[in-house]
């Protein structure tokens, strides 16, 4: 090989190395980009993965009242041993005379804590929508005299409705959402409508939203 031939292959040496060095750079530029695009991926998506996961805890617990006791494992009583025709009837922690007779038709009377004057029964009755107590309770209440009390974390049932005497001397009936709860002071009971959960029993016998009609 000539000078000639050395410098024209020295040359072609010099141009392929030239042409190889911006692509290995751009490589390297890639590699890099990559590597810091990846690194930010990585951070949105530790960030949604931790967002989701707030997103799913569940929310705190409602702080609000609610006076309807847990009667799940609270003792069976034997119905027989409150027997009383046509239903089974107990005396009350509260004191009332308290039953549940015909159909599932369930109540106390006595004192209703925080009703108007002259207000003595509350309860529910077999084709009724609401528990209620307005005059109408009063004339369809059972004349049955209850003789012997609830003991205190027991439940009776006869017809599907359930009546239980708490732990801290409260009296509780339900039929499914039809329910009352009576306190010394005061009352609660399921409302005729179905927005809320319940209403504590005030000073009008019946009072619907909306000026609407009694539900007795």
């Amino acid at each position: 090989m000539n000078r000639t031939e050395r410098k024209a292959r020295t040359a072609e040496v010099n141009l392929k190395r030239r042409r190889g060095r911006p692509a290995a750079h751009l490589w390297r530029q890639a590699g890099k980009r990559l590597r810091q695009t990846g690194t930010a991926v990585g951070v949105s998506v530790l960030s949604l993965t931790t967002a989701v996961t707030a997103a799913a805890d569940p929310p705190p617990p409602d702080p609000g009242l609610d006076p309807y006791p847990d009667i799940r494992y609270y003792d069976e009583v034997d119905p027989g041993n409150y027997a009383s025709p046509g239903g089974v009837w107990f005396i009350a922690p509260t004191g009332q005379n308290c039953g549940i007779w015909g159909l599932g038709s369930f109540g106390c009377a006595g004192n209703i804590a925080g009703a108007p004057p002259g207000t003595s029964h509350i309860g529910w009755v077999d084709g009724d929508r609401a528990v209620h107590y307005d005059w109408s309770m009063n004339v369809r209440f059972p004349a049955n005299q209850a003789v012997q009390p609830l003991p205190a974390h027991s439940k009776i049932t006869h017809e599907g409705s359930t009546c239980a005497a708490t732990g801290d001397g409260r009296t509780y009936c339900e039929r499914g959402p039809l329910r009352f709860v009576l306190e010394d002071t005061r009352t609660w009971l399921s409302p005729p409508w179905i927005d809320l959960k319940w209403v504590e029993l005030g000073p009008a016998s019946c009072a619907p939203p909306g000026g609407g009609p009694c539900y007795s």
